[in-house]
């Protein structure tokens, strides 16, 4: 079984793949948007909990 070499990167692809990844985190990501509804959401409950008690 043989590897394939792959050419090396040039800085602009460089560039782009790591835009790509830093575009995947945050608040407009899948990732950052499922996190902060999450927090929303626990928020709520805390916050309800707080005024009306178990």
């Amino acid at each position: 079984m043989q590897i394939e070499q792959q050419p090396a990167l040039t800085r602009e692809e460089e560039w782009k793949y790591a835009e790509r990844t830093m575009a995947w985190y945050g608040w407009g990501s899948p990732i950052g948007l499922g996190f902060g509804l999450l927090a929303l959401g626990i928020s709520a409950v805390l916050v309800r909990m707080a005024v009306m008690g178990f």
